[in-house]
């Protein structure tokens, strides 16, 4: 990991303690934990996850030639992974600080590459398909809000809150091995069995092909709900809305000898649309602790952006259709309130 991307890393997680663990403390030396006007809480849960990531560009085949849409097309498809996240809450009369930490491994999936000689997918020419075998993945998300609806009798037990907040997301894919083809003489058009007379694409499978790593800065709005059920029983709702997002892609294509390797092409955007939700059931046991489950959805969408092609004789630049990642799955986790 680069110094500069491990000082970004430091300032995401600085930036959780600062608005929810560091102010808890500074509160608890001031006021009782039992006062019906402080709550803290510390948690964990382990998020069984699916992932999808799927990158497109357009461009010429060859400097002056027409622009094909899409030129290429990348999806990461079964990047599965389970997911440790910490997390921490602190809630003072009406104001509401809470962050979260996630992290964790990706050892399965597959990478399906796609190339065309024509738009709309037309003229397949290149089709291989990777096993994803190593790396992983890291988040924290960091939220200020507003208590707008208490029970009467103040137990906390119900409550809607509307939030507002950062995220930092960053997925890493590394692919080995190639099955499929590539048809070094451009002749035919979609799927042309002739493909094979040119040469079958097949990489050992021990051999890394393609490294993606996916950063995203997000902004954070949405509403967070808990209601009541029965006896401890409690209907929790998280609905967040990213309406704002700054993403990066570097892409190191290791068997391209033509190609920067640090990384071979560079894919920024700025804006796109994403969207959170979480939807489950807290049962508050005894002794301030509390099991929770359910299912959580993640989707990201980078709209249009750059493309860099990052070649030995010099940088190419292209239009980024679009990046787009997705994560869902359900959690188990437990909660303990001071």
């Amino acid at each position: 990991m680069s110094s500069c991307r491990m000082e970004r890393g430091r300032a995401v997680v600085a930036l959780a303690i600062v608005l929810t663990w560091a102010p808890a403390v500074a509160v608890a030396q001031q006021e009782n934990a039992e006062t019906s006007d402080v709550s803290f809480k510390l948690g964990t849960r382990a998020w069984v996850t699916t992932g999808n990531t799927k990158w497109n560009f357009q461009g010429p085949l060859f400097v002056g030639g027409p622009t094909i849409n899409p030129l290429s097309e990348l999806r990461w498809r079964g990047v599965d992974s389970v997911v440790p996240e910490v997390n921490a809450e602190l809630v003072w009369k009406q104001l509401v600080l809470r962050s979260s930490l996630g992290w964790g491994g990706i050892s399965e999936g597959v990478l399906i590459d796609d190339d065309f000689l024509f738009s709309d997918r037309q003229g397949r020419w290149s089709h291989t398909r990777s096993n994803v075998n190593d790396d992983g993945l890291f988040y924290v998300n960091a939220d200020i809000g507003l208590r707008l609806i208490v029970d009467p009798e103040k137990t906390r037990s119900a409550y809607t809150d509307l939030l507002i907040g950062y995220q930092y997301w960053h997925e890493k894919y590394v692919a080995f091995g190639a099955t499929g083809f590539q048809c070094t003489a451009f002749v035919g058009t979609v799927d042309n069995p002739m493909c094979a007379a040119f040469g079958a694409a097949v990489a050992p499978p021990t051999l890394k092909v393609i490294t993606h790593d996916y950063f995203w800065h997000s902004l954070r709005i949405g509403q967070r709900t808990k209601i009541p059920l029965y006896s401890g029983l409690s209907l929790k709702a998280d609905a967040i809305i990213l309406p704002w997002s700054s993403s990066e892609l570097r892409d190191v294509h290791h068997l391209r000898n033509d190609l920067k390797q640090n990384p071979s092409f560079l894919s920024r955007a700025k804006g796109g649309f994403g969207v959170q939700l979480d939807g489950g059931l807290t049962w508050a046991t005894w002794w301030g602790l509390s099991i929770e489950g359910g299912f959580q959805y993640w989707r990201l969408d980078s709209g249009e952006g750059d493309k860099f092609t990052r070649a030995l004789s010099g940088t190419t630049k292209d239009k980024l259709n679009e990046i787009i990642v997705e994560r869902y799955g359900p959690y188990l986790g437990l909660q303990y309130r001071f």
